[in-house]
């Protein structure tokens, strides 16, 4: 396990805002831009854990995986923004502290699992998270 520092602490808030935005800034259903966020390049780069490589402009990450995958507006299901700001922070904090890929994150814990999951975990401290979560899976 590898600890949070504050690259790594960069990282997960950086996510977390890209989440909260999505629910007003795409088009598709929260759940189908979760599926395509994991999936993309631009998580590829997060995964390598360098905070420098980013300008930290959500607007980026939009940008990106609509050049890689296109737009789409299917779906209609939006989470709240403070649902999904805690699914990336909770998500990119997996990934950065156990060294494990955002694809490998997203088939483990699925969003709906997480979106689920949120309201009696938010509040509690993301070691406790994720040993609920494995318990859970």
């Amino acid at each position: 396990m590898k600890e949070l520092d504050s690259n790594g602490l960069a990282l997960c808030k950086y996510q977390a805002e890209i989440f909260r935005l999505s629910a007003e800034k795409v088009a598709c259903s929260s759940l189908v831009f979760l599926r395509r966020y994991f999936r993309s390049d631009f998580a590829k780069l997060m995964d390598m854990g360098d905070s420098t490589r980013f300008a930290f402009n959500p607007d980026e990450a939009f940008e990106a995986i609509e050049r890689q995958f296109g737009p789409s507006s299917y779906g209609k299901e939006k989470y709240s923004g403070e649902a999904l700001y805690w699914v990336g922070y909770i998500t990119r904090y997996i990934c950065y502290t156990r060294k494990c890929s955002s694809v490998f994150v997203y088939r483990t814990f699925p969003p709906k699992f997480l979106i689920e999951a949120y309201p009696g975990f938010h509040t509690q401290g993301e070691e406790w998270v994720v040993e609920r979560l494995l318990e859970m899976t």
